[in-house]
């Protein structure tokens, strides 16, 4: 698997409200092309690079600056479920042990990350509101 390198590409188009259709127009290169870009699946050449740092009106630099990594935005998801979990436990008045409580924040973890590539995981908003049923049952089960 090819690494991925973070970018500020999807940042910058929806910045501008342009649309990936509208981009890759101008870019002229594919939605697909564009969205491999996006993900840092491709590689952005000298001339592509000069091309975005144009149209968005930004130094090369900018492209790459703040980008998070999937590790930072695995974090951020991870911290996200783990203060709405502890939350919702808070509020249906449940005590789980620290072993389930760490088992139902991993797999809730998993819940909301199944199957979402590093461009939808930076712009994912976590919301487990959904597994309250889950959890409430978790609740009726434990000591």
């Amino acid at each position: 698997m090819a690494p991925v390198v973070p970018n500020n590409i999807a940042k910058f188009r929806k910045t501008l409200d342009m649309s990936q259709e509208t981009l890759a127009g101008r870019l002229g290169i594919s939605v697909t092309q564009l969205s491999r870009l996006e993900r840092g699946r491709s590689s952005l050449t000298q001339h592509r690079m000069v091309q975005l740092t144009e149209l968005f009106g930004v130094e090369p630099h900018a492209l790459f600056n703040d980008a998070k990594t999937r590790e930072q935005l695995d974090l951020d998801v991870m911290r996200d479920v783990i203060v709405q979990l502890d939350e919702m436990l808070h509020r249906l008045e449940i005590t789980l042990t620290p072993e389930q409580r760490g088992d139902l924040t991993v797999e809730l973890y998993r819940l909301e990350t199944h199957g979402l590539e590093d461009g939808d995981l930076a712009e994912h908003q976590v919301d487990i509101r959904r597994f309250e049923g889950m959890v409430r049952a978790l609740g009726a089960t434990s000591p």
